[in-house]
């Protein structure tokens, strides 16, 4: 029987010296790495006492369900983590070259899981094949990669079911979206693997980190993924007409004079508090003027006139020196 006491004397005499920052920097990378071979190993001690557990029915003596609700009551883990290991238990043994590789330290818990889920989906005849090649690349890859490799593999052996996998992805996309009390938006959304990627990429590339005055990004990377979020929202709505979201310009045309004149205008004289200043764009508005006779002085001048309109594009504003454009409403 393994010694357990021997080893937590073991690791608490190591915490207690607290001298890892004395090796040499190859040294402590190497320490690291043994480890992670000495978790994993771990790992693989844990399933195989697990599985022992679960053939000796040891969750019916303290009156649980089954083997998840045992580890998740006794040893008081996570729900997530209980269901993980009893997966170990209950995949490992179809997959003889995986479980050899997790034995032997080579590779931890998460990539055999990665390596299973990968083979749940391949016709029956390519499964052991699958299983040694993914087991023999697992050690070289993280389990994001691996899961890459999977699915290559499946796209070797089993294109039409990759097909099937996406289409079934595109036939669960989803999306929800409610406000706090607070006004606060919360958005979640599934879409397809390849809707998925383009705004992956999209978003990655304007999260960014951005120099402020030549200091760090203060933002944190969630921080940046939702203002990244926010700009291509704007980006979406300022590059065309949206149904539904009508865009609008106001266009005031007038002759020379007024426009010199500032016709329209709020003066000085009527200006509050808060009030923006002489010549705002929006402050320009039609006003009735009274009929005046008037005595014509030699050329006449161009009747006094003030004309506005409302239009969806800068389609039909005039030539040069004809109009001016107020901003979008």
């Amino acid at each position: 029987m393994l010694d357990t006491k021997a080893i937590k004397d073991l690791l608490a005499a190591q915490l207690a010296a607290n001298d890892s920052y004395q090796l040499p920097e190859n040294d402590h990378l190497e320490f690291l790495s043994e480890l992670e071979t000495i978790s994993r190993l771990l790992t693989a001690v844990k399933t195989d006492a697990n599985t022992q557990a679960d053939e000796r029915v040891l969750h019916a003596t303290y009156g649980c369900k089954d083997l998840a609700i045992l580890l998740r009551d006794k040893l008081k883990i996570h729900p997530s983590e209980a269901k993980r290991r009893t997966r170990l238990v209950r995949e490992l043994p179809n997959l003889p070259h995986t479980r050899d590789a997790m034995y032997a330290g080579e590779i931890s818990g998460e990539h055999a899981l990665v390596i299973s889920d990968a083979i749940k989906r391949l016709p029956t005849e390519y499964k052991a094949d699958a299983d040694r090649v993914l087991a023999d690349v697992a050690p070289t890859l993280d389990p994001q990669f691996l899961m890459r490799a999977g699915k290559y593999v499946r796209t070797v052996v089993d294109p039409d079911g990759v097909y099937r996998d996406e289409k079934d992805a595109i036939a669960r996309r989803a999306a929800r979206m409610f406000r706090d009390r607070d006004g606060s938006l919360r958005f979640s959304a599934t879409v397809g693997p390849l809707d998925g990627e383009k705004i992956f990429n999209f978003l990655l590339a304007l999260s960014k980190p951005r120099s402020v005055d030549g200091e760090k990004d203060p933002r944190t990377f969630e921080q940046r993924l939702a203002d990244a979020f926010v700009e291509a929202m704007t980006i979406a709505m300022t590059a065309r007409d949206i149904p539904g979201l009508p865009r609008s310009l106001l266009v005031v045309t007038m002759d020379a004079d007024n426009l010199a004149n500032k016709t329209g205008c709020r003066s000085d004289r009527h200006r509050t508090a808060g009030v923006p200043g002489t010549g705002s764009a929006h402050r320009l508005r039609r006003r009735p003027r009274p009929h005046r006779p008037r005595k014509r002085r030699g050329t006449p001048r161009l009747r006094t006139h003030t004309t506005t309109r409302l239009t969806r594009s800068a389609e039909g504003v005039g030539g040069a020196g004809q109009g001016m454009c107020l901003p979008r409403l």
